[in-house]
């Protein structure tokens, strides 16, 4: 943490000095020599914080700690010091020259002041380097730094066994519980045996009332949802009532009643199924009293299997490696590798999360001789402490630049997955990014993101349709353990976390705030509390509570009512040097005023919020780059915030486009979602004509006043990745026939689709990159299907809400399609005929037919039809629908 800590404020030293040469020159020097004698501490900090954790050496602990102590205390005076630049530097002219005749002589105190707290720190860095010297020896360091399945299955499918049991995987944390459970619950067997089907991790501190909100929620349209917990277990237990369900929870909270969940959940005698996966001594306290009927538990791996593993990881998927072989006698070789795997197995006892971080470290590292230091040291501690010790060093051997990146993981809530787009957004915000020349920001983040999952650190939860740099991540997840370590490593003067139970005593030095409960005594401290040296605050509440209706004063939350968390903010505006707010499921109506004086502030997050109103000052705020209010009422928003140059993502629900003349020249705009086009765009000049850097775009109510600009505005977005359309009479031509969009590849349209006759038999469709395409309500007919067909890249096609227009859809070889791989169908009412020929859609993997309850299939061809299809999906289909002559095909269904 250390070692971090110093390594980031390094790089604040550099930015500061270049950034504010002019106010700096008569304490240049005394910055210059600061920076060289962090350079040199920044050197001894990284061994210390290993040897810290290694040795448990108490001075160690006392240097560390002041050492980070003093790195934030450069960060504090740094920070104070812009915010006064950069609030002067949003004055209005006239305000600024008056403000400068004012001040030329506290110039001149500030000045001095900076200097004063800039040779205090010195004399403390100084003072700590003595004591080193004093009460610290130096060593040399040894190191060199650069399945269970079938039967879960079986019980799960058992026939003749009516009732609902509950079945628990259980077993010690990183064994591979949750690994075990997904696996069952993705298989097709289990898909097609149960109707109703959710999977859901527990946060900590999740309560009975939101754990069934969230469990309806899987299950039913959030339309449909009642708006009172009692309403929510009557709904859901009568929802179940008449369907073979599979309900998995994955996680432990605390002081959670199982009971109240389990009594929800009906036993309708149809062989339904409750899983609940829990760690050993989770298990043990909160089984409720004779309601489980199987226990398993998840065993560590024998030798043999966990030699599997570790090559796996370590040495690549073959079955040896070229780690070191060509330089040694095969026997040699041998002899090493076998006791490698003889000591990994030893440190690990087979605990397969150990064996992964064990595995990707050494694949870093020199074989033989870097991997028996590393091994050696291992085995050197207690056999209590080495898995915590291979989590420690597969934390030590991060490079600096993502160290920070995955210790903020602790402002994360526990067993939770994550956007990773959301993740890169923020880590710009707080400064850890730097990226490559030729590189832009994001594509920095998502590379840091990528390394930290190649180290094992991160886990990929959920990947996105497309192979781009922005969207092969889609959420990750980080193990519990990893959770846990990234908590003891920041916690006190990095990280404070707010819950139900654990309030900080003192707020004057908190700097990072998680609030993962806001109880009436964690609000009512948090009334008179202070954080003057704060940067970043977020809280992710249930967002199933919200307002049902304007009138109402209060809003449900789990079993009790909170009132609005308007006045919560207004306690942030003391807060001066923050840099995030990221508050899910806060409910605040209004932001206050005084949000425009915190200058420092990259990233504003409210999500899934009752929020109606922007304040005018939060075009104050100069240094913003994301703005999000995704699930929000926000309609509205200054002109003038259009003009912050260094906006780079506003993600919102139905906000509105500026018109034109409004918009400033941003060049570092990244994504606009949830734009409404209320004003025409004349003169073919449109807003998106000053954001050329775009790769994601999601707007809606566009018409004939906005197509003409917007076809001259593609022609200079050319960057552009993700494109979202909502209106009417949208041009295929714009879209489909220019060269404009050559990096285009996902495309979503919801509106129809305008195509003369003339232009569907002559115009060739061209978007080279195009690899996902989702329609709804474009009522498209026959040749366009075929055009799309030769798109040479798509991978993924969409027909959903009446945009296909016609009796029948025909797929044959000559339409093409000979990269498809995902196919869905869906509420398609006037379809009567979907035919499949012999040879056609040759690589399609997946099929979803949902809701065309006038199709009928009709296929010819036998088995050489869709003859990779792995996976025939089937929801709210009539019984026959020519199902019974598909042949093989047939085998394949899931009907739900």
């Amino acid at each position: 943490m250390a070692d971090s800590a110093v390594s980031f404020v390094l790089g604040r030293l550099g930015e500061f000095v270049v950034k504010e040469a002019r106010a700096l020159q008569e304490v240049g020097n005394d910055v210059v020599l600061l920076k060289d004698k962090l350079q040199w501490l920044h050197t001894f900090v990284q061994q210390a914080d290993h040897r810290r954790r290694c040795e448990g050496n108490t001075y160690m602990d006392v240097w560390v700690q002041q050492t980070r102590e003093v790195a934030l205390d450069v960060e504090d005076v740094l920070d104070e010091f812009m915010r006064r630049v950069d609030l002067q530097q949003g004055l209005p002219a006239w305000r600024k020259w008056l403000k400068f005749l004012r001040s030329c002589a506290s110039q001149i105190s500030v000045r001095r002041e900076l200097s004063g707290r800039i040779a205090m720190i010195r004399a403390r860095l100084d003072q700590i380097s003595d004591h080193r010297s004093a009460y610290i020896t130096d060593y040399s360091s040894s190191l060199t730094r650069e399945s269970s399945s079938p039967s879960i299955t079986t019980r799960l499918l058992r026939e003749g066994d009516g009732r609902r049991s509950i079945v628990w995987i259980v077993g010690e944390s990183g064994v591979g519980k949750t690994t075990l459970a997904r696996t069952v619950y993705d298989s097709p067997a289990v898909q097609a045996h149960f109707k109703a089907r959710v999977m859901w991790n527990l946060a900590p501190c999740t309560t009975e009332d939101v754990a069934l909100c969230e469990i309806y929620q899987h299950l039913r349209p959030p339309v449909h949802a009642p708006a009172t917990v009692e309403g929510i277990r009557d709904a859901l237990s009568k929802y179940l009532k008449e369907k073979r369900y599979l309900i998995v929870l994955d996680g432990a909270a605390k002081l959670f009643n199982w009971s109240s969940v389990l009594d929800v959940l009906p036993d309708n005698h149809l062989g339904s199924r409750v899983v609940i996966v829990n760690s050993l001594n989770d298990h043990e306290a909160l089984v409720p009293g004779g309601k489980h009927d199987h226990k398993l538990t998840v065993q560590l791996l024998d030798q043999k299997n966990s030699n599997l593993l570790f090559r796996r990881h370590a040495l690549g998927l073959g079955s040896e490696s070229s780690f070191g072989k060509s330089y040694f006698w095969a026997s040699a070789y041998e002899r090493q590798m076998s006791k490698a795997f003889k000591d990994m197995f030893e440190i690990t006892s087979g605990l397969p999360l150990a064996i992964l971080l064990l595995g990707r470290l050494l694949r870093r590292k020199v074989f033989p001789e870097q991997w028996e230091d590393v091994l050696k040291h291992l085995k050197s501690m207690k056999p209590s402490s080495r898995v915590e010790g291979v989590l420690a060093l597969s934390f030590d051997d991060l490079p600096h630049y993502l160290k920070s990146c995955f210790l903020y993981f602790a402002m994360m809530p526990q067993n939770m997955s994550y956007s990773a787009a959301g993740l890169v957004r923020i880590w710009a915000a707080e400064g850890f990014l730097k990226p490559r020349r030729g590189q832009s920001m994001e594509d920095a983040g998502h590379s840091y993101l990528k390394e930290l999952i190649s180290r094992g650190m991160v886990h990929v939860f959920e990947k996105g349709p497309v192979a781009s740099e922005e969207s092969t991540l889609r959420t990750v997840v980080i193990h519990q353990r990893l959770h846990a370590m990234a908590r003891f490593e920041t916690e006190g003067s990095f990280l404070d976390v707010y819950d139900c139970t654990d309030i900080p005593a003192s707020s004057t030095g908190v700097r990072h705030l998680y609030i993962q409960n806001l109880s009436n005594a964690a609000y009512t401290h948090m009334e008179g509390a202070s954080f003057p040296k704060l940067r970043s605050v977020s809280c992710d509440f249930s967002e199933y509570w919200e307002y049902k209706a304007e009138e109402q004063q209060h809003v449900t939350a789990g079993h009790q009512d909170q009132p609005y968390h308007d006045s919560f903010l207004g306690h942030l505006g003391r807060s001066n040097l923050l840099r995030v707010i990221d508050l899910g499921g806060l409910q605040v109506k209004r932001l206050p005023s005084m949000i425009g004086s915190l200058v420092h502030l990259r990233y504003l997050c409210i999500q899934r919020s009752c929020l109606v109103e922007l304040p005018s000052t939060i075009a104050n705020l100069i240094n913003l780059q994301t703005l999000d209010i995704i699930r929000t009422k926000v309609k509205r928003v200054t002109p003038a915030f259009w003009a912050i140059p260094t906006l780079r993502h506003v993600r919102a629900e139905m906000l509105h486009m500026p018109k034109p003349k409004s918009a400033g020249v941003l060049k570092s705009m990244q994504s606009l979602v949830g734009m409404v086009c209320v004003h025409p765009w004349h003169n073919n000049i449109s807003p998106l004509h000053k954001m050329i850097n775009v790769r994601e775009l999601d707007i809606s109510s566009l018409n004939s006043d906005h197509w003409g600009a917007l076809s001259d505005a593609f022609k200079q977005l050319e960057s552009l990745l993700y494109l979202r359309i909502r209106g009417c009479d949208i041009p295929a031509l714009t879209l489909f026939t220019k060269f404009n969009l050559r990096r285009l590849q996902r495309l979503k349209l919801d509106g129809r689709i305008f195509m003369s006759a003339k232009e569907e038999a002559e115009e060739q469709f061209t978007l080279p990159n195009l690899t996902s395409l989702l329609l709804m309500h474009s009522g498209v007919k026959q040749g366009f299907i075929d055009k799309i067909g030769k798109l040479p890249r798509l991978v993924r096609l969409e027909l959903c809400e009446k945009s296909y227009e016609g009796e029948e859809l025909v797929f044959t070889q000559e339409s093409g399609f000979v990269n498809l791989t995902h196919l869905g169908l869906r509420s398609l009412p006037g379809l009567s005929k979907w035919k499949i020929v012999s040879e056609s859609l040759p690589n399609v993997e997946k099929v979803i037919v949902n809701d065309c309850t006038n199709m009928k299939l009709e296929v010819e061809g036998g088995v050489q039809v869709l003859k990779n299809l792995t996976k025939f999906k089937v929801i709210d289909m009539p019984k026959k629908w020519g199902v019974e002559e598909a042949g093989p095909l047939s085998e394949k269904f899931v009907q739900i």
